[in-house]
């Protein structure tokens, strides 16, 4: 079961956690390898108006809707994130 954590703690209808202007990122390949922590503080700044969804690096996630609005984190039992990369979808 996914843990969910937020940008910020408001949402995109009230205004706030738009995303930069300019290219969006929507995957972060460079982040494989690094703590969760920071992996969640550069996801945040990049992309304010998303949502992360916390995944152990076992975890099978069906296919389903996606969402322009999440970004799957997948990390390990020492909190580093671990392959795939996170993207949002």
């Amino acid at each position: 079961m996914p843990t969910i954590s937020r940008c910020t703690g408001r949402t995109v209808a009230d205004g706030i956690g738009r995303a930069m202007p300019g290219r969006v990122p929507t995957e972060w390949l460079d982040l494989v390898g690094k703590p969760y922590l920071v992996a969640h503080e550069v996801i945040c700044k990049e992309r304010p108006d998303v949502y992360i969804e916390e995944l152990g690096g076992a975890e099978h996630v069906p296919p389903g809707p996606r969402d322009e609005h999440r970004v799957r984190v997948f990390i390990n039992h020492l909190y580093l994130v671990v392959p795939p990369a996170p993207v949002v979808g």
